[in-house]
């Protein structure tokens, strides 16, 4: 009894952190923000030059003339000004949905990073957030044990999987009605309940694969970029001043627009389920089919939106984990500048020994936490590459159901490609900052004196650098790299693109001839 009752209170208590969040958020912000449109709006109200005095009727030549000549600088003066207000009130607008209004950069981070991780937690991304290094309590099998919000997602995933199912099987009347098919008698409704049948199974696969790697313990990549919530100082993180700021400030874009974003998609997503069967005309002949697709309406955009910002959750600590360690070679880089244009010997020989230990033990750090994520990498980039290509293919060849939902889906799939091109511009360039690296240390070996132990930490860390180990790991034979992906990405498109102009046209006439 008393652990029903504890399980019963843990799931209230979610609800209720989730609405604290949304409406702590939107009342902090809310003054600032509408207090810059209002200043806004004023600058295109010129009356204050309406009630100048210079402008009278009573004036004699020589003042209309110095007149003539003032009122040019009166005016450009003024709207100098209301231009400089008017850009400081529009950066405060920005400021509202980007950056903070705090003077402590730092505490603002802190917040930020706690109010995502909170978010991630209520969707069940992760149990423990940022927190991993604490020690198993589940297995592997049983980590869902005693969950109930846990047991809730993936019940309603099922429920929405085998309606889809069967409404692609049965196309009588009678089921759609009873299950609420939004797209009753349409052209395209087959189509679209084959891609949900197969990406809604592919994204609980994944939430699974992630819960149970972190049920295994599997996550310490995650827990690695914790330090910089204790101050984004060299102190805490080992770097220079400049890659702490950079960090930061990369930390405080992926995380505003994570949190922007789990905020925002239960509302698109709602958006997108309501849009169809209200353009539906049988909806309106036929009011119990408008009734069940609304109530299905419901659980379907609860799990979408549970299993999306699942996503878009994991995502986040992934590219901040990862900026994390790419700053840390990054430091690398500028200490070994620095010794360059040193010109103590003994000075020089000492840093450069530790130079070399400090890179192989976060080398073989960043070694150990991606070997344990290369599989979530490799299905990570075949769900994205694969949705992006089904999701271009129905928006832009087969321009399914109308022209609004195609367009949706086309720009959702060059997004989705765009962002894998990023991610690889990105993370990619790991390899060739170690490459760097060793161009440095062979620099500074060639032009100073070191002794023997250092020389032979240099040649360790080259090896160590030049071997296979080192970068993201696509499954067991792919390292993350500029060049693989941007082909990648080209050769999709380039291929898309051929598909529309050669089966676009077929496939539309085809169309034509059906409504005929």
């Amino acid at each position: 009894m008393s652990v029903n009752l504890i399980n019963n209170f843990k799931f209230q208590h979610r609800w209720l952190i989730m609405a604290d969040t949304i409406a702590s958020f939107y009342r902090n912000r809310k003054n600032c923000f509408l207090k810059s449109v209002q200043k806004i709006f004023s600058f295109f109200m010129i009356s204050q030059l309406l009630n100048m005095k210079i402008i009278s009727s009573n004036l004699t030549n020589s003042q209309l003339n110095t007149t003539r000549l003032i009122m040019p600088n009166t005016v450009t003066c003024y709207y100098r000004y209301r231009k400089n207000l008017l850009l400081k009130y529009l950066r405060n607008i920005f400021s509202f949905f980007i950056i903070s209004h705090s003077n402590d950069a730092d505490s603002y981070v802190f917040q930020l990073v706690r109010r995502t991780e909170r978010l991630t937690i209520i969707y069940q991304v992760v149990r423990h957030g940022l927190n991993q290094s604490k020690p198993v309590t589940a297995s592997s099998i049983g980590y869902r044990q005693l969950n109930r919000w846990d047991w809730i997602i993936g019940i309603t995933c099922l429920i929405n999987w085998v309606r889809v199912l069967i409404l692609i099987c049965d196309d009588s009347e009678s089921v759609a009605i009873y299950l609420g098919d939004p797209l009753f008698r349409n052209k395209d409704r087959r189509p679209l309940f084959i891609m949900c049948f197969i990406i809604l199974p592919i994204i609980v696969i994944f939430r699974e694969l992630i819960l149970g790697l972190e049920s295994k313990g599997n996550l310490e990549l995650l827990h690695v970029w914790n330090v910089c919530l204790n101050g984004f100082t060299p102190i805490y993180l080992n770097m220079d001043n400049i890659n702490c700021k950079k960090l930061r400030t990369t930390i405080i874009i992926v995380s505003n627009f994570a949190h922007y974003a789990m905020l925002v998609v239960p509302l698109i997503l709602s958006l997108l389920f309501i849009f169809p069967f209200l353009t539906n005309p049988w909806m309106y002949k036929i009011p119990k089919l408008f009734f069940t697709s609304f109530i299905w309406s419901f659980p379907s955009i609860f799990s979408c939106s549970v299993l999306l910002n699942g996503m878009i959750g994991f995502s986040w600590y992934l590219i901040c984990s990862l900026s994390f360690h790419l700053f840390r070679l990054t430091n690398l880089l500028n200490v070994a500048d620095l010794l360059n244009k040193s010109t103590g010997t003994i000075y020089v020989d000492r840093e450069v020994k530790l130079l070399c230990l400090l890179a192989i033990r976060r080398l073989n750090s960043f070694e150990f936490a991606v070997e344990k994520l290369r599989y979530v990498f490799l299905y990570i980039v075949i769900v994205f590459a694969f949705s992006a290509d089904v999701y271009i293919f129905l928006g832009g060849i087969i321009r399914i159901y109308n022209d609004i939902l195609a367009n949706l889906y086309a720009i959702l799939g060059m997004i989705m490609l765009s962002g894998i091109g990023g991610f690889a511009i990105a993370f990619g360039s790991f390899i060739s900052k170690l490459d760097s690296l060793t161009i440095k240390l062979h620099q500074l070996s060639c032009k100073n004196k070191l002794s023997l132990q250092t020389a032979s930490k240099i040649l360790e860390l080259m090896d160590r650098a030049a071997g296979p180990y080192n970068g993201v790991k696509i499954g067991d034979f792919v390292t993350l790299e500029k060049r693989f992906f941007i082909l990648f990405i080209v050769e999709n498109i380039s291929l898309l693109m051929l598909f529309t102009v050669n089966i676009g046209p077929l496939i539309s006439d085809g169309n034509r001839g059906f409504q005929v």
